[in-house]
């Protein structure tokens, strides 16, 4: 997304979302490997993504599969994107903690920051968001675009975040 070029209250400033915040993906478990499912770790697919707070999903994985793949625990909080196919620009807030596979990307965010102000920003470019897609019939976004994201904040840059 390109900033807009406009002068801005005192403390206010654009910053990309890589500068305030971290973002990674999740993973899928072998799926041949039933010790790996229906566990007590809950298991967000692009799927359930419901565009607003999320509070069920309708898979867990278990201790086991989340250890033996790339799929990752999200804090509660944690501003959830669709990269991928049909779901594409979906968006949820974690109402709980959770993990998620690799069609979404998680944006973790500092504890002063309220996770429904950067949902509502993307919720309103959303549009835009998916025009950025690449492929074919089914485009997909990646975690370098949702990085690249321009959003004008309160906030000072924390270098420390990737």
């Amino acid at each position: 997304m390109i900033k807009e070029q406009q002068e801005l209250p005192e403390g206010w400033s654009w910053l990309a979302i890589k500068e305030f915040a971290k973002t990674t993906s999740g993973g899928t478990p072998k799926r041949g490997n039933p010790e790996f499912y229906n566990g007590d770790v809950p298991w967000v697919k692009s799927g359930d993504l419901n565009n607003g707070i999320l509070y069920n999903v309708d898979e867990y994985i278990s201790e086991l599969g989340l250890q033996k793949s790339s799929a990752k625990m999200f804090n509660t909080n944690t501003v959830l994107v669709a990269m991928y196919g049909a779901t594409i620009g979906k968006l949820s807030i974690l109402g709980f903690s959770a993990s998620t596979n690799q069609a979404i990307c998680g944006i973790s965010l500092p504890e002063s920051f309220e996770p429904k102000y950067l949902f509502y920003y993307l919720l309103s470019i959303k549009k835009k968001l998916i025009e950025q897609g690449q492929g074919g019939a089914q485009p997909n976004i990646n975690q370098q675009i949702i990085k690249e994201l321009w959003f004008l904040s309160h906030h000072q840059p924390n270098k420390n975040k990737s």
